[in-house]
């Protein structure tokens, strides 16, 4: 497989993945009620429904954005992709960490085992190299 081969689907893993948390942020923006929470065991008890959701909203914006950005940035070759896509697994460890609450876990699972393989693959083992995709 070619370097731009994988770049190519590299990205777009990792833009799907951030894209996915939508069904996470959904909820918090009050938009529809699927099965996943919208309150945290945390925060929720110590700062209310709204503040909560606007915190919940943000991260997942975040998240969301870090995400397509690094998938932006994998397939532009520029190497601040690997800093936006560790940052946004991240940001989402902690938010799932938050808002685990009720619902099917099954999502909430699924995305922490991608948010660790991100982790994983980027960090420990180094892998994509440069070399192999250009940045």
């Amino acid at each position: 497989m070619s370097g731009s081969t994988l770049r190519a689907i590299l990205a777009l893993v990792i833009a799907a993945h951030g894209a996915g948390h939508v069904l996470l942020l959904v909820p918090c923006l009050g938009l529809a009620e699927w099965g996943q929470s919208a309150r945290s065991w945390l925060l929720t008890g110590i700062l209310g429904d709204g503040p909560t959701r606007l915190i919940g909203s943000l991260l997942w914006l975040a998240v969301i954005a870090g995400f397509v950005a690094a998938g932006i940035g994998l397939l532009g070759q520029h190497a601040w992709w690997r800093t936006f896509a560790v940052a946004s697994a991240a940001v989402s460890l902690f938010a799932l960490f938050l808002f685990a609450r009720g619902g099917d876990p099954q999502p909430l699972l699924s995305a922490a085992a991608m948010d660790l393989v991100v982790v994983a693959t980027l960090l420990l083992v180094r892998w994509p190299s440069v070399d192999l995709v250009g940045a």
